[in-house]
């Protein structure tokens, strides 16, 4: 009776060094394509410069950080958006401070579709 129990005393480290020194199975690591070309942006949408040319954005109510067109008025009828420096059919740059500057021209500017926010 003492056999078996002396026996499974001194096979159980044996085993459990086998068990932990047992290297682990090989994980598969999938094959990543090569980053692929940027395609060309085409004419009409070219980055243009915001020229700061002293144009003001309103500061009567609170105002986010976004394109507004020049033909672009507050919604309670307050005025326009762009307080100086404004041409209706222009894009242009507003801060929450006021701060401003002009894309330029844009096709929707000047329309009821205009950029207002």
């Amino acid at each position: 009776m003492r056999f078996p129990v002396i026996t499974l005393l001194l096979l159980a480290p044996i085993t459990a060094l086998a068990a932990v020194a047992a290297e682990p199975a090989p994980v598969a690591i999938a094959e990543v394509s090569p980053r692929e070309a940027v395609p060309e942006i085409p004419a009409e949408l070219t980055a243009r410069a915001c020229v700061a040319n002293g144009c003001q954005c309103s500061t009567k109510y609170p105002l986010e950080q976004g394109q507004y067109c020049g033909n672009c008025v507050w919604s309670n009828g307050a005025g326009y958006i762009i307080t100086a420096k404004r041409v209706n059919n222009h894009v242009y740059e507003c801060n929450p401070r006021g701060g401003c500057c002009d894309y330029g021209p844009a096709s929707d500017c000047g329309s009821g579709t205009a950029r207002c926010g």
